[in-house]
């Protein structure tokens, strides 16, 4: 089964977005995950896309609160969703990525309106995207990033809630390594309705350095028949990633995390195919 694999371009920091697709294109990824960044135009990121072969395999949204009690914070975000909408799809892209207010641990206290607030958002933000032909992928995340959606089956309930076939769910290794009981079940849980799983291991860095079962995980994709893409989201070591580290340049460690990491990746595909 051809998939596609990327990275995502935040994590190589303040950077020239050029040179970010230069370094993915020498990494040998088919694609890239995109910062939803309005103040750039995104005729001019697919032309550089286009340059260095790069397929749009999602964008990552800006930090907002879909789900804030405030309604003013929460039409703002609501409303910056639905610009990426149209900006997305001006870049190219298929897909774009939701999620919770990165850093909101806690809601308003009334876990009924925090949820009805949520459904309501990430209702409008998908409809908006259908009559576009863009799909949504809602990315579960950790209990250090945000208060909702943390489980597979967290993410299930919300899709059976908006009632959309066009969203799906954005699972990540590194994520379920903090909340699953077990990342492989929470992927066959998942099942069809998966459109992107993110991988790093348990320290958020290449596969093998760290104790999860990214091997397990792939195998469980294979079991699902997943086809979206595979995309690498990995950082160096250290609470602020993008400042200078104990064993090199942040940029260089990353990359070879990439490399690394897509080698294995592939050499199981391989491993797959002559079986």
């Amino acid at each position: 089964m051809k998939r596609d694999y990327g990275l995502c371009l935040w994590t190589f920091g303040d950077i020239d977005f050029e040179k970010k697709c230069k370094i993915s294109k020498e990494i040998g990824v088919d694609g890239v995950e995109v910062q939803g960044d309005l103040s750039q135009s995104p005729e001019e990121l697919a032309a550089i896309l286009k340059k260095y072969d790069l397929k749009v395999l999602s964008v990552t949204p800006e930090n907002v609160d879909i789900s804030s009690s405030d309604e003013n914070i929460r039409a703002s975000a609501v409303q910056y969703f639905l610009d990426l909408i149209s900006w997305a799809k001006n870049l190219g892209a298929n897909r774009i990525c939701l999620h919770g207010d990165v850093g909101k641990i806690h809601g308003c206290g009334d876990l009924t309106k925090d949820w009805d607030l949520l459904v309501a958002s990430t209702k409008e933000i998908v409809n908006k995207a259908e009559e576009v032909g863009l799909q949504v992928v809602f990315e579960v995340l950790n209990r250090y990033e945000n208060h909702q959606i943390l489980t597979a089956k967290e993410a299930i309930s919300l899709i059976n809630e908006v009632k959309s076939d066009n969203l799906y769910i954005l699972l990540d290794a590194y994520h379920m390594n903090i909340e699953e009981a077990c990342p492989i079940q929470a992927i066959k849980d998942a099942g069809n309705k998966l459109g992107v799983y993110h991988v790093a291991d348990s320290n958020r860095q290449a596969i093998g350095n760290g104790h999860s079962d990214i091997r397990g995980q792939i195998k469980a994709l294979d079991e699902i028949g997943f086809k979206g893409p595979i995309i690498m989201e990995m950082v160096a070591e250290g609470p602020n990633p993008f400042t200078p580290i104990k064993h090199g340049n942040y940029l260089d460690v990353v990359v070879n995390y990439y490399k690394e990491s897509l080698r294995q990746l592939k050499q199981w595909d391989e491993m797959k195919v002559q079986v």
